[in-house]
């Protein structure tokens, strides 16, 4: 059984479809300097580690902050993590010769180390989970004609525990489906390749990569259009079969994205509890929107999941310069528009379970 009996929600508001420079990025708020071999990285690393601190300060005070039953979860948006050249974020979108934003692929492990180090190195994150976003990576080629293997990874850490258990402190999911706003075609992501480790090919059984057990909770996590795919549901349902119906639903939902909704058909939690997506999508065909979020509760009976009106969130805006926003998104129309980068976080917490 889980310590948990409830969940504080924080989504963090800020668009990530577009290129964007890394900006000049100090540490902020009592966080660590991060130090990444990539300058780019480090950058986005350390705004996210200025963020993090700042969300468990302004809202120190918020009801269940500071009790040990209720699960913090902090979810930032998909592509948080994608490297841009001047010219790309000139022309509002990413260039092959840059592999499409992409870091090597060793990246991955070396960032979520990073952000492990940063969340575990306080009592500030006791009792958090966060899912940084994702990073996107490319496997390296050994000749210039090579094709191109796109990797888009999300990262989830947990912060301090009173009990650790032995379950790993932080997890590696890789995206199974690209969009076709993504950039390059779907054929260029990695599991395509039936010549690499993460070839679909390979290991046909990669949903199950999408479920995390910790905290005495069973968690699903999805990256945008795998969780239209059903992604999380078809690894529940494939449990279910092979051990049978005491295997059972998922505790928590949790859906990272960039032009994605909750999708009813889609979710695998068990009747009345939670499911919490945060997105990146802000197009200028839109308007330059703010990003969305949702939080909704499943209900087994209709199939649905009613979500939380934004009335029931408290939204706080991040200080506006670079160590904390990101200043030239769409070439600064977003926010010259006065768009506002923040987190939205619920004004108490919610029962994990209805």
């Amino acid at each position: 059984m889980s310590q948990y009996t409830s969940l504080l929600p924080f989504s963090y508001m800020v668009p990530t479809f577009y290129p964007t420079s890394p900006g000049n990025v100090q540490p902020m708020n009592g966080a660590p300097q991060v130090v990444l071999s990539d300058p780019d990285l480090q950058a986005r690393a350390q705004r996210l580690a200025n963020v993090l601190f700042w969300t468990a300060q302004t809202y120190r005070n918020q009801e269940g902050m500071q009790d040990d039953s209720t699960l913090k979860v902090f979810i930032a948006p998909e592509f948080y993590f994608r490297k841009a050249s001047p010219s790309e974020v000139s022309a509002y979108g990413f260039q092959l010769g840059t592999s499409f934003g992409s870091y090597p692929e060793a990246s991955r492990q070396e960032l979520a180390a990073a952000l492990d180090m940063v969340v575990r190195g306080t009592p500030l994150f006791k009792d958090w989970t966060i899912v940084a976003g994702s990073i996107c990576s490319a496997l390296p080629r050994q000749n210039p004609g090579d094709r191109l293997n796109l990797l888009n990874t999300a990262i989830m850490l947990r912060g301090l525990r009173d009990t650790p258990d032995n379950s790993a402190q932080y997890v590696l999911m890789e995206k199974h489906y690209i969009s076709n706003i993504d950039g390059p075609s779907a054929s260029a992501h990695a599991n395509q390749d039936p010549t690499t480790v993460y070839s679909f090919d390979l290991n046909p059984e990669q949903h199950w990569d999408n479920l995390i057990f910790w905290d005495g909770m069973s968690v699903g996590l999805e990256v945008c259009l795998d969780h239209s795919e059903q992604v999380v549901l078809n690894a529940v349902t494939e449990l279910e079969r092979m051990m049978g119906p005491a295997a059972g639903k998922l505790s928590l939902q949790l859906v990272t994205s960039c032009g994605m909704s909750l999708v009813d058909e889609a979710v695998a939690v068990v009747d009345g509890a939670l499911v919490m997506l945060t997105d990146g999508m802000s197009q200028v065909a839109s308007g330059l929107r703010e990003p969305r979020f949702q939080v909704g509760r499943f209900d087994a009976e209709t199939g649905v999941v009613t979500t939380f009106g934004n009335s029931e969130f408290d939204f706080q805006e991040l200080p506006a310069n670079a160590s904390y926003q990101l200043l030239d998104y769409a070439r600064g129309e977003y926010v010259s528009k006065k768009r506002r980068q923040g987190v939205w976080a619920s004004k108490s917490p919610l029962p994990l379970y209805d």
